[in-house]
């Protein structure tokens, strides 16, 4: 992740030394439990700062273990221009790597995986900072309380194309606890805000700056906290908490999935500060009413034959739901011949649809919650994977067929997860445009005929977009709101 905590040891923002002048080591917890370490360095050559992070974490996932690891590094100018950066991530079976070089206002993102080379050049955001940048920038602005900035960052695991708004204030000393004893730091608050939403990074400094502990949200994971320590202790063995089992919501009764044709809802923020945010309009999902506290959401089974009057609207541009990225590789081989593959030769839209979500409902023959965020090209030749994997795989076999896709995110019912019944649950399934209309289909939940029993939260086309575009939505989210359903109509539908 971008480095744009306002902590920092003294050093001379407009002249470091010479060599590694920074190397500080952390535990990460999360839900009380210790799920891995971080390591960050700076290192000075002439006039390059580098940059280096390593994240090592393992979650327990339904009682499942997932395995991150990611490397990230930058290069800048010491006066904080960037030059160029990468990361190679490791989740699970799941390796990729992203390389960034800036240069003549552009910014070129190389993606790796499979052997397989993805270019995009955007415009590079004038004055946007990284990571040496924007420390270098919380040293020139001092600690002093009540302090207030806004910086321009670019970090690529958020937006590829454009800066993120970084909105640092300087606190008072608070007390807090550091493992088993209390002490006092200066709190500093980052709030990141980007077009897919805004998210908050508090941490704590002692006297000279030094980093105490950082509250930081991961995408699709929730809050991590780093605490900083030495190098030995940060590398001790840790306890991985069942996050997914905490990322869940009550449903208060059950649902026929197969039965159900409509069932309106309300969401209601628990307490203060909790934003519900704005809810996507779909084929399925309406908004009823709002307000501040609470939305009541209607969302209906929907009829996956033609309409018997065809819409005389225009159609609107599709490229962007057509066009690979990189979450789908349209050029990939592999992607193309398992996309004739599941067509069949099959021509008209719904039938289509049909026929790639079972496709890939029994393509996807390991059904696993140890797999994160993987691409469509991994998908492709793991055939392993959860609720992402199906999503990301129907909507890249959909586009090889020409049919415009997108992916959408939210909350679907489940009878059972781990050793919870009865609950809503983070998901993610595909949207087809189909007859002037998105068409929801759920290879995962064996759904061509969507049951309503889910909300969308986002939809994405994943246009220079990564796991974080569609998580953040949700992550201040699932722990702050109550759900209720407020009406439930059922009438059988053709089985699966």
């Amino acid at each position: 992740m971008t480095s744009v905590c306002a902590i920092a040891a003294p050093i001379n923002p407009n002249n470091p030394p010479q060599g590694r002048f920074s190397d500080e080591w952390a535990e990460i917890y999360m839900s009380g439990g210790k799920v891995g370490y971080a390591h960050t360095t700076m290192n000075r050559d002439g006039e390059i700062i580098t940059t280096g992070s390593t994240f090592h974490m393992v979650l327990g996932r339904a009682e499942q273990p997932v395995k991150i690891g990611m490397v990230q590094h930058s290069t800048e100018t010491l006066a904080g221009v960037p030059v160029t950066f990468g990361s190679e991530m490791d989740v699970s079976v799941m390796k990729s790597a992203t390389k960034g070089t800036v240069k003549d206002g552009k910014v070129t993102i190389v993606t790796s995986q499979y052997g397989m080379d993805q270019s995009q050049t955007f415009d590079f955001p004038t004055g946007a900072l990284m990571s040496w940048g924007a420390f270098r920038e919380s040293l020139l602005r001092g600690f002093q309380p009540g302090t207030k900035y806004t910086l321009q960052i670019y970090a690529p695991e958020l937006r590829l194309d454009g800066p993120v708004s970084a909105v640092t204030t300087i606190g008072e000393w608070e007390e807090l606890r550091l493992r088993d004893k209390i002490t006092k730091g200066q709190k500093v608050t980052v709030t990141m805000e980007s077009p897919v939403g805004s998210f908050e990074m508090v941490s704590w400094i002692d006297s000279d700056g030094e980093p105490l502990k950082a509250k930081v949200p991961i995408p699709g994971m929730g809050d991590i906290e780093m605490v900083t320590t030495d190098q030995a202790t940060a590398l001790r063995d840790f306890i991985p908490p069942e996050f997914f089992n905490t990322s869940t919501i009550p449903a208060k009764r059950k649902i026929d999935r197969a039965a159900v044709r409509r069932i309106k809802y309300r969401l209601t923020a628990k307490a203060a500060g909790i934003e519900l945010g704005d809810f996507p309009t779909t084929e399925m999902q309406t908004v009823a009413a709002k307000t501040d506290k609470s939305v009541e959401l209607v969302v209906t089974r929907v009829s996956h034959k033609p309409r018997s009057t065809p819409s005389e609207a225009p159609r609107p541009d599709m490229s962007e739901y057509l066009d690979g990225n990189l979450m789908m590789n349209t050029a990939d081989p592999k992607l193309i011949d398992l996309a004739k593959q599941a067509a069949g030769g099959e021509k008209e839209p719904f039938a289509l649809a049909d026929r790639l979500r079972r496709f890939v409902t029994e393509y996807v023959a390991t059904k696993s919650l140890n797999i994160g965020f993987a691409t469509a090209s991994e998908v492709a030749r793991t055939k392993e994977g959860d609720c992402s994997e199906h999503g990301v795989l129907l909507a890249a076999l959909g586009r090889l067929n020409g049919l415009p896709s997108r992916v959408a995110v939210g909350l679907a019912y489940v009878p059972l997860f781990g050793k919870q019944e009865d609950i809503f649950g983070y998901h993610m399934w595909t949207q087809f445009f189909i007859d002037g209309r998105w068409i929801d289909v759920d290879a995962a939940l064996r759904e061509t005929d969507c049951s309503p029993a889910r909300i969308a939260f986002a939809v994405s086309s994943l246009k220079n977009a990564g796991l974080a575009d569609l998580s953040l939505p949700l992550i201040t989210k699932l722990g702050g709101i109550d759900l209720d359903i407020l009406e439930i109509e059922t009438g059988r539908s053709p089985s699966d």
